[in-house]
């Protein structure tokens, strides 16, 4: 969520009944709205008596996951990491704290921005202490959908994807779909811990010195912490990578951990690539079979990164770990 446009002079009455659902008074409530997400429609809201909240409305057609948010950020709550506090929910609405500072999302990243990813680091590091007991998408009790990392790891999008000039998507999904098969006996044996599902940039806030907010915890899952790292690389530029990766570990990449953190890269690669191509949005497409193309090749010739050597900010890493 980012900063609000302009102010809502007549608010839906579903607004203010969510909020007078929740137990505040909706009298003079102001309400701005936010950047909005695939399943929310996000308002920042200021009341009379100076409660600062966020209140999201489900999307038409979307999945409910309120109680999943809720479920998370009390876990999150519990040790320690700054989620946002969500007050009250139902199916079709939520109703949190609005985290203060600011979201990280500076291009290109300023040094104070760096920092702050380390700090992020720190802060994931904290959350994947969390244990659940199942894999994949949780519900409101924290079950995920299935028992074992393959399951979770081999349960592929079935969304077609466009053709593209220059590209021959059904054959990179071919061979990308072949790797992961092959791969999915290679993952690290190890219980599942609690994922936040969407950790960029965007989705942390910070103060300059601290990492004072977590937002959007609706995709919360029971997974493999190289599978988070994995996702944030894939959305930022290289030396946010390299930042974080940093707050995260007390020393250098795990040699080890490669193989499995490119093979959880390649598989949330492929789901970015599915979501684009629903989005029709082409630009973002080829970006995706890009990162892929490359991690495939690495793979092929034994060059495995833990940063990519393709990143959003248009520039190959220039710093490999080990």
């Amino acid at each position: 969520m980012s900063a609000p446009d302009a102010v809502i002079n007549r608010p839906h009455p579903l607004l203010l009944d969510v909020l007078t659902a929740a137990g505040f008074d909706a009298t003079d409530a102001r309400f701005t709205p936010l950047r909005s997400g695939t399943d929310s429609l996000p308002f920042a809201v200021a009341t009379r008596s100076g409660h600062d909240l966020v209140v999201k409305v489900r999307r038409a057609g979307s999945r409910s996951r309120y109680p999943t948010a809720a479920w998370a950020s009390a876990r999150m709550r519990e040790i320690g990491i700054p989620a946002a506090h969500v007050l009250w929910h139902s199916r079709e609405a939520c109703v949190e704290t609005r985290c203060q500072g600011q979201p990280i999302e500076a291009e290109p990243p300023q040094p104070q921005d760096l920092d702050a990813a380390a700090r992020a680091g720190e802060v994931l590091r904290r959350l994947h202490t969390i244990e659940v007991s199942s894999f994949g998408q949780l519900d409101g009790h924290g079950i995920g959908q299935h028992s074992t990392i393959q399951g979770w790891f081999l349960a592929l999008p079935t969304r077609s994807a466009p053709s593209l000039d220059g590209l021959d998507l059904p054959g990179l999904l071919d061979r990308i779909r072949c790797t992961l098969e092959a791969g999915a006996d290679r993952l690290p044996p190890a219980p599942p811990k609690l994922l936040h599902g969407d950790w960029a940039g965007r989705h942390l806030f910070t103060d300059g010195r601290h990492i004072t907010g977590v937002v959007d915890l609706e995709s919360v899952r029971g997974g493999h912490p190289l599978a988070e790292l994995a996702g944030w690389s894939l959305r930022e530029p290289a030396p946010m990578t390299e930042a974080l990766l940093d707050g995260y570990f007390d020393g250098p990449f795990p040699a080890e951990s490669l193989l499995p953190l490119v093979l959880f890269r390649l598989r949330i690669a492929v789901s970015l690539l599915r979501f684009h191509a629903s989005c029709d949005d082409h630009s973002m497409l080829r970006l995706r079979a890009a990162q892929i193309q490359a991690d495939l090749d690495d793979l092929d010739h034994g060059h495995l990164t833990a940063v990519p050597r393709i990143t959003p900010d248009g520039h190959s890493s220039e710093r490999r770990r080990p």
